[in-house]
């Protein structure tokens, strides 16, 4: 009867290991397929803004951007460009040299000596930049003295339709002060004041910026000299 009974405790006490170890291994799975959802974070990637990507979103990324993927380069510019500046500066100039447009105009507009990239890197970036773009730069809108041969070339018939109403009031009062400096004396001033002119008639740009455009418009009407005026 005592061997029984030893026989029923031992079996007993067998179970409950068994029972007790079941339950571990099941709780270190749940505890892993939960880390595994704390990694991805609750949120898809794509629904996850850049600068705030989860761990694994960011692995992701890199992982993209590594295979060529320009949209995952953009949005490693976006997510370094507050933790690591030197890494989202690496990642623009990469994705601008495949053409993404957001980090070409980041290098068209920070090149030069105050900014991360050089004149040579952005003159050589301009044949796949957006077109209006290019044309602020070459009109001496960023980091290089203004093209009087690209002044002379420009046609306004070409960029009044212009859906890009920010790039096009660049362009025109870029284009409007360069006819308005000594060097611009030769420049169409009637072209000047349509581009100028179709700046003021976009609602959809700043009331400050269509006021500038007013009011180089005028001035070109009267031929008087620049006042001080802030294009960007």
């Amino acid at each position: 009867m005592k061997i029984e009974r030893k026989t029923m405790a031992c079996a007993l006490a067998a179970v409950m290991l068994l029972a007790t170890a079941a339950g571990g291994a099941w709780y270190f799975q749940r505890l892993t397929e939960r880390e595994r959802e704390l990694e991805r974070g609750s949120v898809p990637c794509a629904q996850q803004a850049p600068s705030r990507f989860s761990p694994y979103c960011l692995a992701q990324s890199q992982a993209a951007a590594g295979r060529g993927d320009r949209a995952a380069m953009a949005a490693l510019v976006e997510y370094f460009d507050q933790r690591q500046p030197a890494e989202a500066v690496r990642w623009t100039r990469a994705a601008a040299k495949l053409g993404e447009p957001r980090a070409l105009s980041r290098v068209l507009s920070s090149c030069g000596t105050a900014g991360p990239f050089t004149v040579d890197e952005a003159q050589a970036l301009l044949p796949a930049a957006p077109a209006l773009e290019a044309l602020n730069f070459r009109l001496g809108g960023s980091c290089a003295p203004a093209d009087m041969e690209a002044a002379r070339a420009l046609v306004p018939a070409g960029l009044l339709a212009a859906p890009d109403s920010a790039g096009l009031c660049k362009v025109a009062l870029r284009f409007g002060l360069l006819r308005l400096s000594r060097d611009g004396a030769q420049l169409d001033s009637q072209a000047a004041q349509q581009l100028l002119a179709e700046c003021e008639r976009r609602q959809q740009v700043p009331a400050a910026v269509r006021k500038e455009a007013e009011t180089v418009r005028q001035m070109l009407a009267r031929e008087v000299n620049p006042v001080r005026i802030s294009v960007d």
